[in-house]
């Protein structure tokens, strides 16, 4: 299957020269990227940001996703970590980002996961967001993202992560929001893969996150902020269009003070 994929993603490159579309991480341009996500009936009943299927969105080459790309780009344009000693723990990560991250000489960056063996490259080490066994107020920034919607007891990974964030320090903590639900979707009592795929979006998923997610947030002891690079012009509309970014998605900041 690996080599199947890789001539696909070849064969795409070949067919879509051109510069509509940007990849920050392996600097290539195309004419439009592959289209990349899960398909789900509730995804598109409740208009799902930071999920889903989308367009147009994953990098031939180097397959990074509008997400990744979204981080990337916050780093760089609204935090000071370029110019700054900062120490981040990144939760499970996505390896695009990591990888940047690690290049940066200001950041010391430590990788926690509760399979550290998926992140070798990383040096990770075990992590488990339910139950951190490390000391309070340890990280200017903790980056969880695409991690909070699969463990069982939310609140206690949100108190944790709340624990090991300095004074004055936040997370990011991206996940799927359902922007026109209110109220989280989650059943426990859920048994089977296609149970879970229809009521939350995908098999590996216990809740969609309704706008309450934010309140669980607050409730936490967070100061919540959402960031959107085309409402606050993080760049020129010309070139956020190129990065191919999902443009109802926020980037999600949670400060401790």
């Amino acid at each position: 299957m690996k080599i199947i994929k890789k001539i696909r993603n070849e064969v795409f490159k070949i067919l879509n020269k051109g510069n509509a579309c940007y990849c920050l991480y392996c600097q290539k341009s195309y004419n439009k990227f592959i289209h990349e996500g899960v398909k789900a009936k509730v995804f598109k009943k409740y208009k799902i940001a930071g999920g889903g299927y989308k367009l147009n969105t994953r990098c031939p080459n180097c397959g990074s996703v509008d997400r990744a790309r979204l981080l990337a780009l916050f780093f760089e344009h609204r935090t000071k970590v370029f110019y700054e000693k900062t120490d981040i723990m990144h939760v499970s990560p996505n390896k695009s980002i990591a990888r940047f991250l690690n290049n940066v000489s200001t950041v010391n960056q430590t990788v926690g996961s509760i399979e550290p063996e998926q992140f070798l490259e990383f040096n990770s080490i075990y992590l488990d967001i339910q139950n951190i066994e490390l000391p309070n107020n340890q990280y200017d920034i903790v980056i969880c993202c695409h991690i909070i919607e699969h463990v069982d007891h939310d609140e206690k990974a949100m108190s944790e992560l709340y624990r090991i964030i300095k004074p004055g320090g936040f997370g990011i903590f991206q996940v799927p929001i359902a922007l026109d639900l209110d109220i989280t979707l989650e059943d426990k009592t859920l048994k089977t893969n296609k149970q879970r795929k229809i009521a939350h979006g995908q098999v590996d998923h216990v809740r969609l996150y309704g706008l309450d997610y934010f309140e669980k947030l607050k409730k936490a002891g967070f100061e919540v902020v959402r960031d959107n690079p085309f409402i606050n012009q993080w760049l020129s509309s010309e070139e956020l269009s190129k990065h191919r970014l999902d443009k109802i998605e926020d980037v999600i900041i949670a400060y401790k003070n």
